[in-house]
Parts: structure tokens; sequence; C-alpha cells
């Protein structure tokens, strides 16, 4: 167990050395941990964190359950049709001409779509495939927000309308679907027992999260590393990294979590280093000198998180931080067999056992 792969990360190389000293102190002790451990997923909106918890469930199930089957065929629908009428009116109002003008005005008079018929998909893939639309694409982030999985979806949208269609595992961990209330997931790894609570994330929402606090183990704090050029969907004046740092201050200096980790996601790396090839974080942080660099930027943001706690009212917490692809079930099951591995190694500590 632990993490394996040869582009393992310091942290992750960290972890997977701890992993063999936690596995022979058990050995050696004969132990059998009978306590549960629970993780509490928080982060503003779209930042990942509930894919993360889907990827947690697929990873323990090896599968979607009905439930999540049937939510995304409802959803997809919705999220294609919502994404390509907000790439349509974008067009309209930054002046850029589309070839389609008939299908462009059908697909904004539909006002719910519950299902995808074959005529609908092919409107919006027509739509999709118009160069007026891919020149607007351009603009998202800078001129109108569309979901990060857009493409995808536009991309598959064919696929949707089949008679006999069922949600493919990447179908279900991309689709956009707002977390309302609280969920939760069980699962046991290394003979330890999890339970994993997601929140929204959105500012309505976060005043659920008070009643996910009591024994709290350890906070799994999710970051979007493309938000840095993007503003709150519920409030356009402000900055969505700004944001995550505030409720990330937030988190370090509450009394509810003085006795958790805290492990920081940095989610959505695959779209950051495409991003920031074309966007320079100096745009945001004058300070910022690393250029159009990955690893520069990411650390520099990374760095920003770490500060913040350094600044808190316990500023010798230690935070564990990795770099994450939400979308990629390989990923997510590396980096959390470390996240295990920090939580089995609280649980000695505690038993006084290390």
């Amino acid at each position: 167990m632990g993490c394996s792969n040869s582009s393992l990360t310091k942290e992750e190389k960290e972890a997977k050395k701890r992993t063999r000293e936690i596995e022979l102190i058990l050995k050696r002790h004969k132990v059998k941990i009978e306590r549960e451990t629970k993780i509490l997923l928080l982060g503003a909106g779209e930042s990942g964190k509930s894919t993360i918890f889907k990827q947690m469930k697929f990873l323990q199930d090896g599968q979607f359950d009905s439930k999540d089957q049937e939510q995304v065929k409802l959803s997809i629908p919705r999220n294609c049709v919502s994404q390509m009428q907000l790439l349509v009116i974008a067009a309209e109002k930054i002046g850029i001409p589309i070839e389609h003008e008939d299908l462009a005005s059908q697909i904004k008079k539909i006002k719910s779509c519950d299902s995808l018929t074959p005529e609908i998909s092919k409107i919006i893939n027509d739509l999709w495939h118009d160069p007026g639309i891919q020149q607007v694409y351009q603009f998202r982030d800078k001129k109108f927000q569309l979901n990060d999985s857009a493409e995808y979806f536009f991309t598959n949208v064919m696929r949707f309308s089949e008679e006999n269609y069922q949600p493919t595992p990447d179908d279900i961990l991309r689709v956009r679907v707002k977390t309302i209330g609280i969920e939760e997931a069980e699962f046991t790894v290394k003979g330890l027992h999890f339970v994993m609570v997601d929140v929204g994330g959105q500012r309505n929402e976060r005043r659920k999260w008070i009643h996910s606090f009591e024994g709290v183990t350890s906070v799994l704090f999710c970051c979007s590393l493309i938000g840095f050029d993007q503003t709150l969907r519920e409030d356009s004046s402000v900055n969505r990294l700004e944001e995550a740092f505030s409720i990330f201050s937030e988190i370090c200096s509450s009394p509810w979590f003085a006795k958790a980790s805290v492990i920081l996601f940095l989610n959505k790396k695959d779209l950051f280093k495409k991003k920031i090839e074309e966007n320079d974080l100096s745009i945001v942080f004058p300070e910022y000198q690393g250029g159009k660099d990955y690893q520069k930027a990411s650390k520099f943001i990374e760095d920003k998180f770490l500060a913040i706690s350094s600044q808190s009212n316990q500023p010798t917490r230690h935070i564990y931080a990795f770099k994450t692809c939400a979308i990629s079930t390989k990923n997510i099951d590396r980096v959390f067999k470390c996240v295990v591995d920090t939580a089995l190694s609280n649980v000695l500590e505690e038993l006084d056992m290390v």
C-alpha cells in the first residue's frame, strides 16, 4: 500500500516512507484501531471537492451507485443546454457573429431540458463546431463563466442522446452538480474506518458547515488552482482564489479544528498547466515573478496558503499539501493513500505509539 509511482512528489515520497514506518509499528504492537476518522471536505464552490467525494465512493465500491447514475442522466442535458446558451448569449454581447443563427435562436428558446433528443444533441453539436462559437469560447473566464467540463460534454453530446445511453465513470465525474446540503460516505482503509463529509461550497451553503464540525479528525480543503483569474458566480466582484484564501484562514483559526489535521488539495492541476502558459499570475498578484512557469506558479499559490496557516492562532500546525486532478482516479487514489497514512499517523501519536 502507500504511494507508488516513479513521478512521486516530495510530499508523496515522505508519505510512502511514513507508510512503511506505520505498518511496522502496527505489526510490532499487533494493533487493531477501533475508532472512526471523520474527514470534512471544505472549499469554495467549483473547487472540485464534490468530484473528489465521488472518486472516493468509486474507489471504495469499484462502481457508482444507481443514484449517481440517475442524477447524471438528468444533469447532463441541463449542463449541455445551459452551457451552450451561455456561449450563444456571450457571442451576442461580445459581438461575434454565429453562422448558424437559426440554431442559436432555437437553443435559446429551450427553458428546461431533462433529456437530450437526437435533434437537440445535433443542434448543440453543430453550434459547437461553429467558428463563431469556437471564437467566443476563447473568452471564457475573461468575459463570462463556463463550467470547466463544458468542452467534454459538447464533444460527447451525440453519445448522450443514444437510445441505450448509460453514463460512464468519466461522465459522472465531470458533470457539474451543485452540492446542496450535506453528504456522507463511509469506507475502511488499512483497518481505519473513515467517514467523509461533503458540504456545499457556495456562500449560502456554508452556514450548514457548523453542523458537520463535531468530531472532525481531518479537514480536507480543496482549492481550484485555475481560480486565480475567475470570480465567484454569486459575487462577480470577488476573486475565486482570494475567496479560497479567506475560507482557509477561517479554517486555520477556527477552534473547531484546533486538533484536526489540515490537508490542502491544490486541484485542477491539469487545467492550470494549460492556463498558466497563456496567463501570468502577476496580473492578479503583482509580487509574483515566476512568469508562465507551472512549477513556480503552483508553488507560489501553495506558499500563500502555508503563510496563511503560519499567521493563524495555530502557527505550528503542519499543512499537508498535494497538487491534484480530481477527475483522475489514479491520481486521487495515489494521493488519498498518503492522506490515509497521515490520519493513521495522527491516531498512533494520540495512542503514544510513535
